[in-house]
């Protein structure tokens, strides 16, 4: 520990055995403290509102759960749900990250293996999910501050913030069953085991479990490329400060090697890892290893000295290079690599810019902002800057590997938090780690001084200072042939000058520096400044616990679900959404299609059991722009879509975030996929189809089907679409389609006229109607046709058309 090792500096006793083993049990009780705070804190949705799954995306997830655990892996993989997307269904089985998944059904089993007193219903176990590894994350960071820091209670501190820190619970609470409650527990192991891997020479092996750790963070969520780039960046920054050596280049080597091997095994992510722009960095990382290995290699052979190991070096790289250039030069016209991604390239341009109207619609993509950082780090956001330097200076002090890593962490996730607010998660464990870093270095200058003065520190200052000047007098430098050389060293004169220059500026610098910082009077100041840090710091953690505390209990509405207030001041929860989707399930056929905008879609099929036009999933923009089109046309054209693909529409009323509140975004997506006009500008939406502050609708607006259903001013006519549920705080509105096109519905659902990517294959996308054909203003393509589908579908019209006219020859 500190103490010991000050103790043992000074000359003082060693820290008694019981003692050291007092203060570990502390720390492991405190460790278990934060593992159930972070647990406690995460628990407000569960007691306020029951066990319910929460939000969108947390719907879908369960109902993927679901149909693993009835289904099997095999299925599972195999899955393509025509529930959603209607009429072209949704490839789960490469579309998806399973992790979360097969982690939550695991656990399921597991625990229905050891008994009923444990055995939890699947629901139960998806609903606590978050909050389980919201307490496993905690430890995690805990670790990788102590791999990181070096120190034992930074640990421990960095563990207790991340415990209640909401931007780790934003993602977190008890019922959001969304990737992101396993992901950061996956993102900080990965970090851990990458920096455990580069502690000794020896511990080169534990690359490839870190390489392990990132494949289970592949699993879980598509942020994947954030840890990737994020320990490649880490492995190429450790060249230029002189850090690579061979174990670092094995660890690096087997971490790349078995994460990508086990990377491109899911679907979903294939050969991105050595084809997307975004992944690319990393390997060429790998590939500049090997290139800095063999060149070693090549130098230690040959026993090149001086100038003529940067003349081989160079040699080496140069060729190395132009390999490099002419593998991109042959791959680049083939279109081997691919563009950087929509998401992706919104963390580089201003949001809204991105060129995808899906993407600038959502809020998440928002840039971050000092209130977003204060609102979701609170005090971390004023102590962690100061455990920045410090960790800044550990890595000059020490030229640890890992030391690097939580300072560079740092300056990424800032910067990819500043431009999007939704990564703002990303600074949840770096922001807890340098907080903890902050708080352990100001214990360490209050308790490692007073152990050295009570050790006799300030009566041998004097002595260890005058030792200190006679052994830098006595450093064996000589002079031969006018040049300066450390004696014995058989160096070059190079070597030599830059060795005096160093020793000079030691000499000059470092040295008085040095005895600065450590003399009596310095360490009192020392002393007396980090406690009045601390006691400032301290006397506003309860204030951070209770802040905390209130945004866990904001940030747990299910959004299905949420309380409100009536004028006469009783407070109720508003189960509007909750109970649509149940008149759903309820009071319609099984079969029953039900359009809406795609932010429900996930709530359709996972409560209401129905098929949905389209979901929070984005696989097919073409698809939901046809849906927006759709929506934002006028009453009368509209309806001739929807009775080709839906029976009922449903939509968000009543204020908020309903569905007037974001008619410019669908308009936006509808004018703008599907076009050769570009990205049309927001402003110029507004102008256009919108309301003003009055609430009076532009007459494009006013005409629109969205407005009809949505307004309460509006209305639709009755031969087209009839009202048949209105929740009771009026919330949402369903409306049953009039006249459905029966001939298009059994069309759809024959597996006939599914186009399968190839004979007998499971991935066998639906098609629109023939029906829609003629309404190519709102309805466009959506899906290209395999060549063997699209001759098989000929034929079989070529047949149909001849049997007509036999029949007619007949007649």
């Amino acid at each position: 520990s500190t103490t010991t090792a000050v103790r043992k500096k000074m000359g003082g006793t060693p820290t008694h055995p019981l003692v050291s083993t007092g203060v570990a049990l502390a720390r492991c009780a405190l460790f278990a403290l934060a593992c159930f705070f972070a647990y406690d804190i995460r628990l407000y949705a569960v007691t306020e509102y029951g066990r319910i799954i929460h939000e969108f995306d947390p719907w879908f997830n369960f109902r993927a759960t679901q149909y693993l655990a009835d289904n099997g892996w095999v299925r599972f993989s195999k899955w393509f749900d025509y529930m959603s997307w209607y009429p072209l269904g949704r490839p789960v089985g490469t579309t998806i990250y399973p992790g979360m998944q097969v982690t939550a059904v695991t656990i399921w089993k597991t625990l229905g293996l050891m008994g009923d007193s444990v055995a939890m219903s699947l629901n139960d176990v998806c609903v606590f999910f978050p909050a389980w590894f919201g307490a496993v994350a905690t430890l995690l960071t805990g670790l990788l501050t102590a791999e990181c820091s070096g120190d034992k209670n930074a640990a421990v501190v960095a563990s207790l913030v991340m415990s209640i820190v909401p931007a780790h619970t934003m993602r977190s609470v008890a019922g959001g069953y969304d990737n992101e409650s396993l992901a950061v527990t996956a993102m900080v192991l990965t970090f851990f085991v990458w920096c455990r891997a580069l502690r000794t020479p020896r511990s080169w092996p534990i690359g490839a479990a870190a390489g392990l750790a990132y494949v289970y963070m592949v699993a879980a969520w598509g942020g994947y490329t954030f840890v990737l780039n994020m320990v490649g960046l880490h492995a190429a920054i450790l060249v230029p400060f002189g850090k690579f050596c061979p174990s670092v280049h094995k660890a690096y080597s087997l971490f790349w090697i078995v994460g990508t091997l086990g990377a491109v095994q899911f679907p979903v992510v294939g050969l991105a890892p050595i084809k997307s722009l975004e992944q690319l960095g990393p390997a060429f990382v790998f590939v500049g290893y090997q290139v800095l290995a063999v060149t070693e290699l090549l130098v230690a052979k040959r026993n090149a000295t001086g100038h003529q190991k940067w003349r081989l070096r160079l040699r080496c790289y140069a060729v190395a290079g132009v390999c490099l250039l002419s593998v991109i030069a042959v791959l680049a016209p083939t279109g081997w690599f691919g563009p950087l991604s929509v998401r992706v390239r919104g963390l580089f341009i201003k949001h809204t810019k991105t060129g995808n109207p899906l993407v600038d619609s959502v809020a998440e993509h928002q840039p971050g902002t000092p209130d977003a950082y204060q609102r979701y780090l609170n005090l971390p956001y004023y102590v962690a800057p100061v455990g920045f330097v410090i960790s800044c200076g550990h890595f000059l002090k020490t030229k640890s590997a890992a030391a690097l890593f939580l300072p560079l962490y740092g300056v990424v996730a800032y910067y990819f938090a500043n431009r999007m607010v939704r990564l703002i998660i990303f600074l949840g464990p770096i922001a807890s780690s340098l907080s903890g870093v902050a708080v352990g270095f100001l214990s360490e200058q209050i308790f490692g001084n007073l152990v050295w003065f009570a050790n006799g520190g300030g009566a041998l200052d004097d002595d260890a200072n005058e030792k200190s000047d006679d052994a830098d007098s006595k450093k064996p430098f000589t002079k031969k042939n006018g040049k300066v050389r450390k004696s014995g060293t058989g160096k070059s004169a190079g070597d030599g000058d830059t060795a005096a220059l160093l020793a000079s500026i030691r000499a000059s610098v470092a040295v008085p520096l040095s005895k600065f910082y450590d003399s009596k009077q310095t360490r009192v100041s020392r002393v007396l400044l980090a406690a009045f840090l601390l006691i400032t710091g301290l006397q506003r953690v309860p204030s951070f616990v209770e802040y905390s505390h209130e945004i866990a209990k904001g940030m747990s509405q299910p959004s299905v679900m949420f309380k409100g207030q009536l004028n006469d001041g009783r407070t109720i929860i508003v189960k509007d959404y909750v109970e649509a989707y149940h008149w759903l399930r309820d009071n319609t056929p099984e079969d029953a299609r039900v359009m809406a905008w795609w932010d429900y879609g996930y709530q359709i099929a996972g409560i209401a059991n129905r098929t949905s036009i389209a979901d929070g999933n984005t696989w097919n923009h073409e698809h939901i722009a046809n849906l927006a089109r759709t929506m934002t046309a006028t009453e009368e054209k509209a309806h001739r879509v929807i009775r080709h693909l839906a029976d009922y529409v449903l939509v968000w009323s009543g204020g908020g975030a309903d569905d007037m509140a974001k008619s410019p975004h669908l308009f936006r997506i509808g004018k703008s996929i599907g076009h050769d006009t570009g990205t049309v500008d927001m402003h110029e939406i507004q102008s256009k189809f919108g309301v003003d502050q009055y609430g009076r609708p532009t007459p494009l607006m006013a005409q629109s089907l969205l407005y009809k259903l949505v307004s309460f001013q509006g209305a639709v006519a009755k031969e087209r679409f009839e009202e048949v549920y209105t929740s009771k705080y009026r919330k949402v509105r369903i409306y049953k389609v009039v006249n459905v096109s029966d001939k298009s519905k059994q069309w759809a659902a024959d597996p006939a006229n599914r186009l399968c990517d190839a004979p007998g294959s499971w991935y066998c996308p639906g098609q629109y109607p023939p029906a829609l054909a003629k309404f190519s203003q709102i309805i466009k393509p959506a899906y290209n046709m395999p060549a063997f589908a699209k001759k098989q579908t000929e034929e079989r019209a070529a047949r149909e058309a001849k049997a007509e006219t036999d029949t007619g020859a007949e007649l």
